[in-house]
């Protein structure tokens, strides 16, 4: 299987959205009181909730119309 090969703005984005997984992972280990035992199930739960806002963020900031009125009225 050939590598798949990212630019710089692909590679920025990753990174990114990592940090947010990597961040909220950790509040939730916080959350569960710092007990360790749980830390791919915290990782896949960040994925799957960063994933799901970032996707909602994109969707927010498309649906967003511009209206310009010319004349008079």
């Amino acid at each position: 299987m050939k590598p798949e090969l990212l630019t710089n703005r692909d590679a920025a984005i990753t990174t990114h959205d990592e940090e947010n997984v990597r961040a909220r992972a950790y509040e939730l280990y916080e959350v569960r009181g710092r007990i360790d035992g749980h830390a791919e199930e915290d990782w896949l739960k960040a994925e799957g909730e960063v994933g799901s806002n970032e996707r909602k963020a994109v969707r927010a900031s498309s649906s967003k119309i511009t209206v310009k009125i010319v004349g008079e009225a």
